[in-house]
Formats: C-alpha cells, structure tokens, sequence
C-alpha cells in the first residue's frame, strides 16, 4: 500500500442558519448547524512559504469528501512536477451530508426541499 501523501486534521465548524423552509431545521430555524472540514497538509512541505497554494475543494451531492482523496493525491503529484508547493487542501461535507451530517442529525428537519433547492 503507497503512503498517504498528507497529514490530516479534522475540524468542525458553525455554518448557516437555514429560515428560508419551514421544517429545514427539526426545532427552531435559529439552531446553528456545524461543518465537519477536513484539511490536508502535505507532509513534504511542513514549512509553506508565501506563494504556496491552497485548494479549497467542495464535494457533488452524495459523494463523501473523502472520496476526493486519490484526487489530492494526483494533484499534489502534478505539482511537485510542476515545480509549486501546495500549502493545503480543504474540503467540508455540506450541512446535511457525510459527516456534517452527523453532527446535525438531531438538527435537521424532515423538509426535503432545503437540501434540493437552489440558494
């Protein structure tokens, strides 16, 4: 098995109150919903420098952030040939998926259409 080219750290992190729809929350539309965000830090580049580059990624729907991992992979590959650093990667779960969605499940309400909808 090849190594893993990062060092990961997890964080969890306030995001949006959802008014717009009535049940998008399960008890009051003030609930604060959290973030479950993943950052990846190259481990060949401990010390960033100014001009490093940082990626923040965003996930399809239904597809878990971690799932982009042997994309950050081939990205951090590319360049280190290309000759720049990559400082990190971030990626976050949306309020009503992946792990985010765990952090809320007593949150969230049973109105469908906030997830569907368009902002």
């Amino acid at each position: 098995m090849a190594h893993f080219p990062f060092h990961v750290k997890e964080h969890t992190l306030p995001c949006q109150h959802i008014r717009s729809y009535a049940r998008a929350t399960a008890h009051s539309q003030e609930d604060l919903l959290h973030l479950a965000v993943k950052q990846y830090i190259p481990i060949g580049n401990p010390n960033p420098k100014p001009g490093d580059v940082t990626i923040i990624g965003a996930h399809a729907n239904g597809f878990p952030k971690e799932l982009y991992e042997p994309l950050w992979e081939e990205i951090l590959r590319r360049a280190e040939s290309a000759g720049f650093s990559i400082r990190s990667i971030w990626i976050a779960d949306v309020a009503h998926q992946g792990a985010s969605g765990v952090l809320n499940e007593h949150k969230l309400g049973n109105d469908r259409l906030f997830a569907l909808s368009p902002p």
